[in-house]
């Protein structure tokens, strides 16, 4: 009976970008993918992937001026976390102009075990994103207060794309769009 509730509330409806063509006309993204980007005024991390995927780690990482005193040890710091292995907190994002807009899957302890947030940036250079809107569609609600600006801090090291939970759905599977393949 459970899996019938779930199975008709829209937890994955806002989940779309994984649908849309991940093409640009260069062939060169206006982003550097080949790093993690770390929040300069507050906590948190995103790695972007140039197949279009994404992976948001809200971390317990000092920002800001301590992040960039000693890069490598904190990078080493989130590495070592649970989260930085997780098939959790993936998803897919999308350029539109300057603009970065970022859909990622959170757990959730309410009815649906994941839920969709979207986050929108503005790209200000090759490795400096100011994301302006982090929403929760679950919550119907905006997180953030002030705008957060992102730095990459290059590394070799990143998650593995493939373990993304979704991978393997059916439905992500079937509408996937053929450049994200």
């Amino acid at each position: 009976m459970l899996n019938a509730c779930v199975g008709i509330y829209p937890c994955r409806k806002q989940f779309l970008l994984y649908k849309e063509a991940f093409e640009f006309s260069d062939t060169k993204l206006p982003i550097n993918t080949n790093g993690v980007y770390i929040s300069v005024s507050h906590e948190g991390s995103f790695y972007l992937y140039n197949n279009g995927y994404a992976k948001i780690l809200f971390s317990n990482l000092p920002v800001s001026k301590s992040f960039w005193k000693n890069p490598s040890i904190e990078i080493n710091e989130l590495q070592s976390q649970e989260k930085y292995f997780r098939k959790e907190v993936w998803g897919n994002y999308i350029i539109k102009n300057d603009t970065i807009i970022i859909q990622t899957f959170g757990l959730n302890d309410q009815l649906c075990k994941r839920s969709v947030y979207e986050t929108k940036g503005v790209i200000l250079n090759d490795s400096t994103i100011k994301v302006f809107s982090d929403y929760s569609y679950w919550f119907d609600s905006e997180l953030i207060k002030v705008p957060n600006i992102y730095r990459l801090y290059k590394t070799d090291q990143k998650p593995d794309s493939t373990l993304a939970w979704f991978n393997k759905k059916w439905w992500y599977k079937k509408d996937l769009h053929e450049s994200r393949k």
